[in-house]
């Protein structure tokens, strides 16, 4: 039987609190998907807060004084069957061998543009501060030396006047002998070869304050103030690539985080969730 894992909810908590008042933190060892969850509790919250019913959950032990689905929570899983990622690819997750997490937070943003971008970005400048190894495929990989280390995935959901945004995080983080098998088929890669003998909780405690950090930042600062951090990751910049019906030269990101293409016909912009983008004519589709 796997043995659960220690996460240090309350050192982790006391770290992030502060950046984001009212957080919660919950580890549950097995669910389905950590995206999921988040955004039903928040319907569910939503809807009882307009008298649609929903509510309270009968036995939460959460780490923090969460008291409802409208607050920001930190939802870890040590195992996970059926993750989602973009254009409904699946992402599956073991315990011990990959960190799975969701952070649902309202977040008062006019323009949304380019918030994976700075999710991506915040992670693999936590992981790998000089920039040497880790990259970023658009819209939403993370790739180490060029194999596929894990995904990013972001919904939205209505709360009130404002909005929750829900944003997931994959990771393979140990050896090919434990990680899905769903995985195995796309040339991954785990973050040990980066960090030998990381561990799910440490990887978090690592990335967590700096992602915060961002998210925090983001509705002041939007995508343009990490826009050049992003381009010094940018897997596709200058590689040949293929956009759906386009084929061209990637030629970097504009200032709302769109994918630039110069193509025999000039340069193209490609806007999230329209297509899935191949690099070096092989399949390299995002999954979350």
């Amino acid at each position: 039987m796997q043995e659960h894992q220690n996460w240090g909810a309350e050192a982790l908590w006391q770290d992030l609190e502060p950046l984001l008042p009212g957080l919660s933190i919950e580890v549950l060892a097995r669910v389905e998907s950590t995206n999921a969850t988040l955004v039903e509790r928040v319907r569910r919250d939503e809807g009882a807060a307009s008298g649609g019913g929903g509510g309270g959950r009968a036995g939460d032990r959460p780490y923090g004084r969460r008291q409802h689905d409208l607050h920001p929570c930190l939802l870890i899983a040590e195992h996970q069957t059926h993750g989602r990622g973009r254009q409904g690819r699946s992402w599956h997750s073991t315990a011990g061998a990959s960190l799975t997490f969701s952070l649902s937070l309202p977040l008062e943003i006019t323009d949304w543009s380019g918030l994976s971008l700075v999710v991506g970005a915040a992670i693999a400048e936590a992981l790998d501060p000089d920039g040497r190894r880790l990259g970023l495929k658009w819209p939403n990989d993370l790739w180490l030396d060029e194999r596929k280390l894990g995904g990013i995935l972001i919904e939205t959901v209505p709360a009130g006047s404002s909005r929750m945004a829900v944003i997931g995080v994959g990771l393979n983080v140990s050896d090919r002998a434990k990680v899905a098998e769903s995985q195995l088929n796309t040339g991954f890669a785990c973050l040990q070869e980066l960090l030998p003998d990381i561990t799910p909780p440490q990887a978090l405690a690592r990335l967590a304050p700096v992602l915060v950090k961002a998210l925090a930042a983001f509705p002041r600062e939007g995508f343009g103030a990490w826009r050049e951090r992003f381009a010094r990751r940018d897997l596709l910049q200058g590689k040949a690539i293929t956009a759906g019906v386009l084929e061209g030269t990637g030629a970097g990101v504009n200032e709302r985080g769109e994918l630039l293409i110069d193509t025999a016909q000039g340069r193209q912009t490609v806007s999230g969730g329209e297509v899935s983008v191949r690099l070096g004519g092989a399949s390299a589709g995002a999954q979350g």
